[in-house]
């Protein structure tokens, strides 16, 4: 009897604990959960917190799903935090809701840049444009979308212009900076750069900027170091050599450079010395001019030529981005005799910084003999400070442009890699792996280090 009434006892409790339970919960749901404010997210936002501006932002949109000031606050944040393709989405529903808001235009167009579809952003930016001329912060894209396509002297002009009726718009004096930063001429980017920071002494952004070209001038100097090994317990001794590169940029569009390569070959050295000079006539062309001697030459060609150039033959659309089109002639002086190779080549762009080159090589080697052969290349640039490259060949020549046996008549097949990483404007990394084989010949695996420094 005792523990059946112990056991009622028990029930009754916990019955009415249940219920002291659900009813606390009835009280909660009751309750109302505070509404999230545009502050409060804004602050977020500002703070750069932005996991808590989206969470924020996410609940504005859900309280107020009709209105677009909260999808182009969202996007925007989801595109600074590099979520592009959920920041497209909303400022899309977004212009569902204001086809009209330029806000909206402007940040979808931004994104599409930060996510590579240059050609997509420039589209909707100059649509913007034809309706608002006078949309300054539209403008400024557009000169950035065209600096971010390598269109230099487009997009120098749309900033100047900007400069022209506003000469204290710091948006415009960076990105004429940034135009002369991206080709390499420092001290021409400096000034816009000062002035810039004159306007805006306190802004971090500006102050990275100065600091970054305080350094650099019109000098660049490469150095790299090879080494090459054989595979299958070959006899021939590893291959190592170095290379050195001074440029001198005379103006704007002229490069003048010395080079020297040494190489450690067949228990035999070699010493060539290369004088060269560039230009880039327009944003759309480029050439080039090279000779090469080699004195006492071994197994380098005694006296080499080479020219050759870059032509961009479509700016870029939406549907397709930038083609160009590239050549390049050598002639290269043996003892026997000279020998000569032909590279035609077209690099297509796509819209996620990314390019694809294909060259079709044709050369005549010392005995007179035609030989063909093709190359494939892949080119990517993730960010400002990265870029790869991965391709395959299939020729009747080396890789490595100063050793061309011309005498060959087997194939060479190759595959290599390439890295390179820009620490800061006056400093870089490059790195370079190839291996190439053909047939009665053991593989050779190369391994290219160098370094780059301007000043």
């Amino acid at each position: 009897m005792n523990s059946w009434l112990a056991c009622r006892n028990s029930s009754r409790v916990k019955t009415r604990s249940c219920i002291t339970s659900l009813l606390g919960l009835a009280c909660l749901l009751a309750v109302p959960v505070p509404a999230v404010t545009t502050g409060e997210a804004y602050a977020a936002k500002q703070g750069g917190d932005y996991p808590r501006a989206i969470q924020l932002y996410g609940q504005l949109v859900q309280q107020e799903p009709a209105n677009p000031a909260h999808y182009f606050q969202l996007g925007t944040v989801l595109g600074w935090a590099g979520r592009y393709d959920e920041a497209l989405r909303l400022l899309e529903r977004g212009l569902e809701l204001a086809p009209d808001d330029a806000d909206l235009r402007l940040a979808c167009a931004r994104v599409l840049a930060w996510s590579g579809q240059l050609a997509r952003a420039e589209t909707m930016i100059r649509s913007l444009l034809a309706a608002r001329p006078a949309n300054r912060e539209a403008r400024n894209m557009l000169g950035r979308v065209l600096l971010w396509q390598r269109r230099f002297d487009a997009a120098d002009e749309v900033f100047q212009d900007i400069l022209a009726v506003k000469p204290d718009d710091t948006d415009a004096l960076v990105g004429c900076g940034d135009v002369q930063k991206f080709q390499e001429r420092y001290d021409a980017a400096r000034p816009y750069y000062e002035r810039a920071q004159r306007i805006e002494p306190a802004s971090q952004d500006i102050r990275q900027r100065v600091a970054s070209v305080r350094r650099a001038s019109r000098w660049r100097l490469d150095l790299g170091w090879e080494h090459s090994s054989f595979a299958g317990g070959s006899a021939n001794r590893d291959w190592q050599g170095w290379d050195a590169a001074l440029r001198y940029a005379l103006d704007r569009k002229t490069g003048l450079a010395l080079a020297t390569a040494w190489a450690d070959r067949y228990d035999l050295t070699d010493r060539q010395y290369t004088l060269g000079i560039d230009r880039r006539f327009t944003d759309n062309l480029f050439g080039y001019a090279r000779g090469s001697v080699t004195p006492a030459a071994d197994f380098f060609a005694r006296r080499a030529l080479a020219l050759g150039g870059e032509w961009r033959v479509r700016t870029g659309t939406e549907a397709l981005p930038p083609t160009v089109l590239l050549a390049d002639y050598r002639a290269s002086g043996y003892a026997p005799g000279t020998a000569h190779s032909l590279a035609l080549g077209v690099t297509q762009y796509s819209t996620h910084r990314v390019a694809i080159t294909a060259k079709y090589l044709i050369s005549r080697n010392l005995n007179g003999h035609w030989t063909e052969g093709w190359q494939l290349r892949l080119d990517g640039e993730p960010s400002d400070r990265w870029r790869w490259d991965l391709g395959y060949s299939d020729s009747k020549e080396s890789l490595s442009a100063t050793l061309i046996d011309y005498t060959r008549e087997l194939r060479n097949r190759a595959v290599f890699a390439g890295l390179f990483r820009e620490f800061s404007p006056v400093f870089g990394v490059r790195l370079d792996f190839s291996h190439e084989w053909s047939p009665g010949s053991p593989a050779r695996h190369t391994l290219h280090v160098g370094l780059v420094t301007r000043f």
